[in-house]
């Protein structure tokens, strides 16, 4: 049967589509729920039903969301266990899913990174307030806190961004080595978040504005 060329069209069009960011990333990024699934099993190994109850939903509402991130391969089964009668499964992030490099993470469309960064902040606060409330924010004296706002031009934004990955690729490195030596069972583990964030702040949109060039 002769083509209409259609197919062939599509067929180019989704090869281009790939090489600018995989679509099977794009779809496990595009719902808040897969996000905060992915954020969730990059702090420690859980269960749907784990999950389900600390958003006080039911594990049947993240049923379909977890067989997208195995089925892209963002997460995998690491086993299962029987609680209260009820056979759990157990997920871990993949090797796939470490972090997005500068230059992937801008091939991401904005909607997907924007629903991404909000699932990220709601962590931050989340995990910050529950670490204020316990006790253990302050519970060592070498605990780190910075904030600063400054106004870069743009090799001074560049600078600055890629200082960030390099520490980013440092603390990377830390806790492969400290999982070795967990692992080894010599040394105690310490729950720890760290969160990065660079960003251009509102005062920047105020500038960009027709009404700040007009003034």
């Amino acid at each position: 049967m002769a083509s209409n060329g259609r197919k062939k069209s599509g067929q180019g069009l989704n090869a281009k589509l790939r090489q600018v960011i995989d679509p099977a990333v794009a779809k496990a990024l595009s719902h808040p729920l897969r996000s905060h699934i992915l954020v969730t099993l990059g702090d420690r190994v859980a269960s749907p039903n784990e999950i389900a109850k600390e958003l006080g939903l039911a594990a049947r509402d993240l049923d379909y969301h977890v067989k997208v991130l195995v089925e892209v391969g963002m997460i995998r089964l690491v086993g299962a266990e029987k609680r209260r009668g009820v056979k759990e499964h157990f997920y871990e992030l993949s090797s796939r899913l470490v972090y997005f490099d500068d230059r992937e993470w801008k091939r991401v469309p904005g909607p997907v990174r924007a629903t991404f960064s909000a699932t990220l902040l709601q962590a931050l606060m989340d995990e910050a307030g529950e670490a204020l409330r316990a006790g253990t924010f302050h519970a060592r004296r070498d605990v780190h806190e910075s904030r600063m706002n400054m106004l870069l031009d743009e090799q001074g934004w560049e600078e600055m961004t890629q200082a960030m990955e390099e520490t980013l690729e440092r603390v990377l490195a830390i806790r492969s080595q400290s999982a070795k030596r967990l692992k080894a069972g010599s040394h105690r583990g310490i729950p720890t978040a760290v969160f990065m964030l660079g960003f251009e702040t509102a005062a920047g949109a105020e500038r960009a504005s027709p009404a700040a060039v007009d003034a």
